[in-house]
C-alpha cells in the first residue's frame, strides 16, 4: 500500500502521534531538566501547570474553531501547538541555565569572601529572568555587607594584637610601679576594645538583618534567608556575649592582681628571676590570684576555639550550599 492509499483519518492518526510526542515533551522538558537540576524546579512547575492548562484552553477553542474541517486539519493545528511549546521549554532551560549560572557565581564570591580569597571566575552574564536577576542582586549586596563588616572585624582584631597581655603576670611587671601602671594601661585599652567588639557584632547583626528586610527579593526567599540569619546570629552573639563576659573577668581578677602588687611594692622583691614575698601570707595571696586568672584564661582558651569552630562551621556550611546549586 502507497501513501495515495491512505485515507484521511489514518493521516490524522499518524500525525496525532507526533502531536501528542511534541505535545508531552514540550510541557515536561522544564521538568525533567530541573529534576536533573537544570533551572528551578518551581519555576519549572509553574510552567508545567501555565503550559498544560494553555494547551486544553487552545485545543477546546481549535476544535470548536476546526469542528466543521478534516481531522487531519486538527491533527496538524496540535503538531504546531507541540513544536511552539518544545521551542518554549527549551528556551525556559536555556533562560534556567543563565539564572543558574549567574545565581552560582554571586553565590561563589560569598564563599571567597568568607574564606578571604579572591574569586578567578570570570563575571557570569546577567541572569535571564527578573527574579533572578533581584536573587543575585541581594547576594551581590550581602557580599559587600559581608567584606566591609569583615575589613572592620580585621582592624579591630589588629588593635587587639597591640595589646601584648603575655607580659602582664612577670615578676618585673609585678615588682614595679612602671610595670604595675603599664599592666593598667593595657587593661583599660582591653576593655575599650571588648566594648567595641560587642557594639560591631551587634551592628553588624541589625545591619544584616536590616538589608534582608528591605531587599527587593521574592517573598518566598526572604523568609527562610531571616530565619538563617537569625538563627545565626543569635548563635554568634551568644558565643561573643560568654567571651566578653569571661575576659571582662579577667580584667578584674587581673585589676586585683595588680592591687596586690601595688600594696606590696618594696616588699615583695624579684630574685634570680623569681618573686619573692614578705610572708606565706602574701604568697598565698598571690597564689590564689594567679591560679583564678589561670582559670579564667582557659575558659577563654575554650570559648575562642567554640568560636572558631563556629565560624569554620559557617564556613563549610556556604560551601556546602554552594555545591548544591
Amino acid at each position: 500500500m502507497d501513501d495515495s492509499d491512505t485515507t484521511p483519518e489514518q493521516e490524522a492518526a499518524r500525525i496525532n502521534v507526533f502531536a501528542h510526542m511534541a505535545l508531552g515533551i514540550g510541557v515536561m522538558l522544564p521538568l525533567v531538566a530541573a529534576l536533573n537540576r537544570i533551572g528551578d524546579i518551581e519555576l519549572a512547575g509553574r510552567f508545567l501547570g501555565a503550559s498544560a492548562l494553555g494547551v486544553l484552553i487552545l485545543l477546546g477553542l481549535l476544535k470548536l474553531i476546526l469542528k466543521d474541517h478534516a481531522p487531519v486539519g486538527m491533527a496538524w493545528a496540535k503538531l504546531g501547538i507541540g513544536i511552539v511549546l518544545v521551542v518554549l521549554g527549551i528556551r525556559q532551560i536555556n533562560s534556567a541555565e543563565r539564572d543558574l549560572h549567574a545565581i552560582k557565581q554571586a553565590a561563589r564570591q560569598v564563599v571567597a569572601t568568607m574564606n578571604e580569597k579572591e574569586d578567578p571566575e570570570p563575571a557570569a552574564a546577567p541572569a535571564a529572568s527578573e527574579e533572578a536577576r533581584q536573587i543575585v542582586a541581594v547576594v551581590n549586596g550581602v557580599n559587600a555587607l559581608l567584606k566591609r563588616q569583615m575589613a572592620q572585624t580585621d582592624l579591630l582584631n589588629k588593635e587587639f594584637d597591640k595589646v601584648d597581655m603575655g607580659d602582664t603576670l612577670t615578676p618585673s611587671s609585678l615588682t614595679t610601679r612602671a610595670g604595675i601602671d603599664g599592666s593598667r594601661r593595657k587593661l583599660v585599652r582591653f576593655g575599650e576594645l571588648i566594648g567595641q567588639r560587642d557594639r560591631l557584632l551587634a551592628d553588624s547583626v541589625a545591619e544584616g538583618r536590616q538589608f534582608l528586610l528591605t531587599a527587593k527579593v521574592p517573598e518566598h526567599y526572604r523568609a527562610p534567608a531571616l530565619a538563617n540569619a537569625t538563627k545565626v546570629a543569635k548563635q554568634t552573639l551568644g558565643l561573643s556575649a560568654e567571651l566578653s563576659a569571661v575576659q571582662k573577668e579577667f580584667i578584674k581578677q587581673m585589676s586585683a592582681m595588680l592591687d596586690f602588687s601595688q600594696a606590696q611594692l618594696g616588699r615583695t622583691v624579684m630574685q634570680k628571676g623569681d618573686l619573692m614575698f614578705a610572708g606565706e601570707r602574701e604568697l598565698a595571696t598571690y597564689r590564689r590570684l594567679a591560679v583564678a586568672i589561670d582559670k579564667t584564661g582557659a575558659r577563654e582558651e575554650a570559648i575562642v576555639a567554640r568560636f572558631n569552630a563556629h565560624v569554620q562551621q559557617l564556613k563549610d556550611n556556604a560551601n556546602n550550599k554552594f555545591k548544591t546549586l
